[in-house]
């Protein structure tokens, strides 16, 4: 279809009295209905969408260059009894014609034919009045008579449709005025739309005028039924793909009218920026009595860890104790400045593992040590190191002979460190490494066992001699995976212990752990995880009430559930009642093993997804009962997320949640200058020591353990033995 278009004379902008260097031409257009109003267009359906063509025309407008294109639809619903008028005005035209078929005439006459008799005859039984013969009444005469303004055809509107174009270009305007006739050239039928230009300057005046206004004035009377202009006010559909249409994302319930706002409470965790019911954005948060585990999924790079982040600092500031499992660094390295205050800085511990410059101040952890411990605290030791480097190293139940060695050699070496600290040489202590040369140094061994219990001789003296040869390798391996890392040396190789996770949740530390990121992550990972375990269930022995709540997040959680072998399941299943809570994060729950997997998800309060791929997004969508689809959640946007929690103790439906940076919620926190003092604060609150002073006492701590417990010189000279951290 083609039609006249007004290409209108060049309108420029002025700034201060001088004419703007832009020039503007401008086409328009107003659509009518060619043909009588009561011939119907034709009836657009939803696929294609008939918004497709629209979006399409659109997406070709250049607004960077000032181009512009407008569609205005006015639409006005036209009362009923304007509606039967008009009926019957068609109707008694239909009478006057006659019937007619395939475009030829019937019969006429007032009496016997014709709409009106065909109607008359219904009202009548079906007998024709005044013609003396029967006929049934035809409805075909009826419908042809009415048209589209048919009883059943529903509400009906009078239309006012307007078309402009604007390009700093005369070819420009037309070819997108021409492209959005096009569009409207899809919905011909028994009629079409015609396009009438205004012609002169009162006319261009008059369209602007109804365009700017919303005035509905239209050139001429034209009624259009709801198939016929419904394509148009709809919102796109799925089949409409153009690359102009926003997508709302898929239907997703609304956000809980209850949901509490966070505005720093200590009662309340941040969740994020959510739309409330009157409209307005705001942080939405969750209650702390009700968030007990909680697990983020979806793509790398699409805000999980920053969630946990906003939390993990929101928690801290109300005086909180939290654990922080950073396997990359990053998120210490943005929490850093938030935490640099006075009033928090005395709580904070960076464990870092990544550094080991020989000047570089780190701190150290002793799994064997015994210093504030009892006797019966043996056997939790032996359990913390058996397990933790059984499960890192995948023995399972396939190495049974190793695991006895490592259990022996632990117990030894424990109660060695139970001794010194009651002789108050803490610093005397065997470390981990001391697990090699009690296994390899024969001579070293047998100097220490008269000071062991009998029973514990016995195994040494007369069952560990009659292994074979290969059983040592297996246990030592592991030492001699940590010997490749300066850094991991320093953390485990001082007798005395700066990291205690059990000190860390009754005085409501704030703790960040940074891994190396050498192939001894696994190992060290299990460490902590299972320490992290293992002081929550030492938590018995407090009163339930006198529990500090301590929060831990564990990031890139498929790494540490591959190595943990099982631990995880086991915080999620056994320290609620202990006051630990605990917020795993991972790109994929189906990678996670099943034990994890069903933990987390059966004692979940939160469970928060960004962006996933198809198989992981489904495993989520199962999980909310059918309130979103797969795809609605492959689609959110970036540091977007659908998120259902508990409140009130009862579980909410997904809700959309906008992800907040730690700038935009702790702008007020941020300190840089004061990350040299809390540098200076974790120093002291650790005990750090430098990577160098740590590493040289290590190369003498077998011959200073030998010599404080048998009386014999250290080989090495320089070295104070009675050295103690303060």
């Amino acid at each position: 279809m083609t039609a006249p278009v007004d290409l209108a004379k060049p309108t420029g902008e002025r700034q201060d009295g001088v004419r703007a260097a832009r020039m503007s031409y401008v086409e328009r257009a107003e659509l009518s209905l060619a043909l009588a109003d009561h011939k119907p267009l034709a009836s657009l359906g939803l696929n294609p969408d008939p918004l497709q063509q629209l979006a399409a025309a659109l997406s070709t407008v250049r607004t960077e260059t000032g181009e512009r294109a407008d569609v205005v639809l006015d639409l006005v619903p036209v009362r009923e009894r304007r509606l039967v008028r008009r009926r019957r005005r068609l109707l008694a035209r239909s009478r006057r014609r006659g019937p007619s078929a395939y475009g030829e005439r019937l019969t006429g006459g007032l009496g016997g034919g014709g709409a009106w008799g065909s109607v008359t005859a219904a009202w009548s039984g079906g007998k024709a009045s005044g013609a003396g013969h029967d006929r049934l009444p035809r409805m075909t005469d009826l419908r042809d008579g009415v048209g589209k303004f048919d009883p059943a055809a529903g509400a009906v509107f009078a239309v006012q449709l307007l078309l402009r174009t604007e390009a700093s270009h005369p070819q420009a305007a037309l070819a997108c005025m021409h492209r959005l006739l096009a569009v409207f050239a899809t919905t011909s039928g028994e009629n079409y739309f015609k396009a009438h230009r205004p012609r002169t300057r009162r006319a261009v005046a008059r369209f602007d005028h109804r365009f700017a206004s919303g005035e509905f004035a239209p050139r001429r009377r034209q009624w259009l039924t709801v198939p016929e202009v419904a394509g148009f006010l709809k919102p796109p559909t799925a089949k409409c793909n153009a690359s102009s249409v926003v997508r709302s994302g898929g239907l997703v319930p609304p956000a809980p009218a209850d949901l509490p706002v966070y505005a720093g409470q200590r009662d309340l965790v941040p969740l994020g920026a959510v739309i409330y019911p009157d409209g307005r954005e705001r942080i939405g948060a969750m209650k702390v009595k009700d968030l007990l585990f909680a697990l983020g999924l979806g793509k790398s790079g699409h805000g999980k860890t920053e969630l946990g982040l906003v939390q993990c600092i929101a928690l801290a500031h109300n005086d909180y104790g939290t654990w922080f499992l950073d396997p990359h660094g990053e998120a210490w390295a943005r929490a850093k400045p938030y935490l640099a205050h006075p009033h928090i800085q005395s709580r904070v511990w960076e464990i870092n593992l990544a550094d080991a410059e020989p000047d570089q101040m780190v701190v150290s952890w002793n799994p064997l040590s015994m210093e504030g411990r009892k006797p019966s605290d043996v056997q939790q030791v032996i359990r913390t190191v058996v397990e933790g480097i059984a499960a890192a190293q995948d023995w399972g139940d396939h190495a049974p002979r190793a695991r006895t060695v490592l259990a022996r050699t632990a117990q030894a070496l424990a109660l060695l460190n139970l001794k010194a600290v009651g002789a108050s040489h803490p610093e005397m202590q065997c470390t981990v490494f001391q697990i090699r040369s009690w296994l390899t140094d024969e001579d070293w061994r047998k100097a220490l066992l008269p000071h062991l219990p009998k029973s514990v001789q016995e195994y040494w003296r007369t069952t560990f001699p009659k292994l074979p040869a290969d059983a040592v390798p297996t246990v030592t391996y592991v030492m001699d995976r940590l010997d490749t890392s300066p850094a991991l040396q320093a953390f485990f190789g001082c007798p005395q212990s700066g990291y205690d996770v059990r000190a860390a949740m009754d005085t409501r530390r704030v703790v960040f752990v940074c891994p190396s990121g050498s192939e001894a992550d696994a190992l060290v990972s299990c460490l902590l995880i299972h320490d992290l375990h293992r002081a929550g269930l030492s938590r018995q022995d407090t009163p339930r009430d006198e529990r500090e709540t301590f929060w831990g997040w564990g990031d890139e959680l498929t790494a540490l559930d591959s190595s943990s072998k099982g631990f995880l399941a086991a915080i999620a299943e056994q320290l609620r009642k202990y006051e630990v809570r605990f917020s795993g994060l991972t790109q994929m729950a189906l990678r996670l093993s099943a034990i994890t997997r069903q933990a987390l998800l059966q004692n979940q309060s939160l469970l928060s997804t960004c962006a996933a791929d198809y198989d992981e997004a489904a495993f989520v969508a199962r999980r909310w009962n059918g309130h979103v689809t797969p795809e609605t959640i492959t689609q959110l946007p970036k540091y977007h997320y659908l998120m259902s929690i508990t409140l009130n103790g009862r579980p909410t439906p997904p809700f959309r949640v906008r992800g907040l940076s730690v700038e935009e919620v702790f702008a007020h926190y941020n300190n840089p200058d004061g990350i040299p003092d809390l540098d200076e604060a974790i120093d002291s609150n650790l005990r750090r020591r430098p990577v160098s002073e740590i590493l040289a006492r290590l190369e003498v701590l077998d011959d200073e353990v030998l010599a404080h417990f048998t009386g014999r010189r250290p080989q090495a000279a320089g070295i104070d033995p009675t050295t103690r951290l303060d």
